[in-house]
């Protein structure tokens, strides 16, 4: 299923792409979302940054239908990578949910917007799950997608201390 989001800054792609290309943001961010933010892995070189970060999150807050609920459990464990072009103010996101046959990702593209800036996130989720896989691709969107605005919001406040 695919689908697109957009999230407006309040400030330039300069000081948003400093905040993506520093892995004390990504510790920070979970950590104020209220996980333990495991760092698995992190590169980075003059204008190409990536992080893996292994989290956890409160699966009732998601509001996921009762036939996903019970696969996954109280907690969503996800394994997320964010890697940047800094220099192109492109990158990609790729999550994997544990113990759930689910694949996220999303092309990135940060771009100036009047005195902010605009991400867009072009999002597909793939279920493998045969005959059942498009009903689940659904049950996951929303939640993700109210996720995703919350992750964005905070990240907008975060972003003050590179401005």
């Amino acid at each position: 299923m695919k689908f697109q989001e957009t999230f407006d800054f309040d400030y330039p792609r300069n000081v948003i792409l400093r905040m993506f290309g520093d892995e004390a943001y990504y510790r920070a961010k979970y950590e104020r979302m209220g996980g333990e933010p495991e760092v698995i892995d992190t590169q980075s070189s003059e204008n190409r940054f990536s992080i893996t970060v292994r989290h956890a999150l409160d699966a009732a807050r998601l509001k996921f239908p009762d036939f996903i609920k019970s696969r996954i459990g109280d907690h969503l464990y996800l394994r997320q990578t964010d890697a940047w072009q800094l220099d192109q103010g492109r990158g990609r996101l790729d999550i994997e949910i544990e113990k759930a046959p689910v694949q996220i990702g999303a092309a990135l593209h940060l771009t100036d917007q009047g005195s902010g800036s605009r991400l867009t996130l072009d999002f597909d989720i793939k279920a493998s799950v045969p005959l059942l896989g498009g009903k689940i691709e659904k049950a996951v969107a929303g939640p993700i997608s109210r996720h995703m605005q919350k992750d964005l919001k905070l990240t907008n406040q975060m972003a003050a201390d590179y401005d």
